[in-house]
């Protein structure tokens, strides 16, 4: 009976990622119903405190991206990367990376792609090599962010075992910067030279080389910059209030006094940053729910709830089959409950939902948090199979050919900048563990 429950979840999970969009979530939700009524499990937990922090968050993003801010953060990226076109094969991950951790989305990545080929091919680079490696990092950050949903997903599994946020971000923040660096770092020598490159060559014999006009900036108005300070000031604020508890509200509870959950603390002032977008920089409330901010993080509630919480009261349902023929193996080399959180990942297509249906798995069996925390990198498998957005966005902006997709799916551009940046990501979390 266990067998033909996974049967359902994972081929509902695979129906889901090929319909794309919400697909997932309400494919989820439909096995949520087939565990419950067909094969009479009890409904697990549904994730509404990462729903409600992602609604938050996004809200803000969305009105981030309303008040010009996104663009501001990117023109600031470009001049670094026009500034110094030779070493953009390692500045184009650094960049990614950084405007990934401070704008909360990945797909911030998409903006600079076309300003990468752009200069890449002006200095005689192959664009291949920071276009990969800024895709690849761009999506590693979502694990250093602290307001992203996977990040947040994690803290609130572990916070009924005495870690906050700062725990967390402690690791993740160096551990995926050095893993965007070495995954910048395998491509410096990746391929041909562009000169030599067969299809870049092609197209420029047959006069198909379209380049875009990346050249003019757009003047922004100064609310730009400003909704950008007002963000990063709103992140500070939540990392200090996460590792200072005494700076919150506290009322008397079961264990004493009692400080106002993290929980509640994201969404308060996401949802603060956003009203003040909207009276001092001038976001657009109705350009915030139009936007594409707003309309992403929609789907990732919608996939969450319904993924996650499918996934969860089939996990709960089977713990004790499952740790009677895991937790032998975990307890021996706990390291590679990694391999099946990125095996999931590649599944799910989604940080977010990845965290929410396997950190709790984690915890079950009784892998310390420490532990959790320096795997936490490998839901970060979505670049594995070349479907995912980001992805596709960096083939089609590459007008010179050389980001590619392989004959056989997995031989693509991201494949090996991104199997180093899981690889330095997990490794160098457990060198930090250890050095604490």
């Amino acid at each position: 009976m266990v067998y033909l429950q996974l049967v359902v979840v994972l081929g509902l999970i695979f129906l889901g990622v090929r319909m794309g969009g919400i697909g997932l979530g309400v494919t989820g939700g439909a096995g949520l119903f087939i565990l419950t009524f067909v094969f009479g499990l009890k409904p697990g937990h549904a994730p509404i405190d990462v729903i409600l922090i992602i609604i938050s968050v996004i809200t803000a993003s969305a009105a981030l991206q309303s008040a010009r801010g996104l663009d501001y953060m990117v023109g600031v990226a470009a001049r670094l990367l026009r500034r110094n076109p030779r070493h953009i094969v390692l500045l184009a991950p650094l960049v990614g990376w950084l405007s990934t951790f401070l704008a909360g989305t990945g797909f911030i990545a998409l903006a600079l792609m076309p300003i990468v080929v752009e200069v890449a091919e002006k200095t005689g680079i192959r664009p291949e090599r920071p276009l990969a490696g800024l895709t690849v990092a761009s999506q590693n950050a979502i694990v250093a962010c602290p307001v992203s949903a996977a990040t947040v997903a994690l803290a609130t599994v572990l916070a009924p075992h005495g870690v906050a946020l700062t725990d967390i971000i402690m690791i993740s923040i160096p551990a995926t910067l050095l893993g965007a660096l070495a995954g910048g770092a395998v491509m410096l020598r990746y391929g041909c030279e562009l000169a030599d490159d067969p299809v870049y060559r092609q197209r420029l014999a047959d006069g198909g080389i379209r380049r875009p006009q990346t050249d003019a900036e757009e003047a922004l108005p100064r609310t730009a910059a400003w909704s950008v300070y007002g963000f990063l000031l709103t992140v500070a604020l939540i990392v200090l209030l996460a590792a200072m508890p005494q700076l919150r509200p506290a009322w008397p509870g079961a264990k004493g006094m009692e400080p106002v959950a993290m929980v509640d603390v994201i969404q308060m002032c996401m949802l603060g940053y956003s009203a003040l977008a909207v009276l001092v920089c001038k976001a657009d409330l109705q350009g915030m729910v139009s936007g594409s901010m707003f309309r992403s993080g929609a789907v990732a509630a919608v996939t969450i709830l319904g993924a996650a919480w499918m996934s969860d009261t089939f996990i709960q349902a089977n713990l004790p089959l499952f740790k009677h023929n895991i937790v032998s193996i975990i307890e021996s080399a706990p390291w590679l409950f990694a391999f099946a959180v990125f095996t999931m990942a590649v599944i799910l297509f989604s940080q977010g939902a990845t965290t929410k249906v396997m950190m709790p798995l984690g915890v079950s069996l009784g892998i310390a948090s420490p532990v959790l925390i320096a795997i936490y990198p490998a839901v970060v498998g979505v670049y594995v199979l070349p479907s995912y957005p980001s992805l596709i966005a960096a083939v089609e902006m590459d007008y010179t050919g050389t980001t590619r997709i392989g004959r056989w799916v997995f031989n693509h551009s991201f494949i090996l900048p991104g199997l180093a940046s899981t690889a330095v990501s997990i490794a160098a979390g457990f060198a930090l563990l250890a050095l604490r």
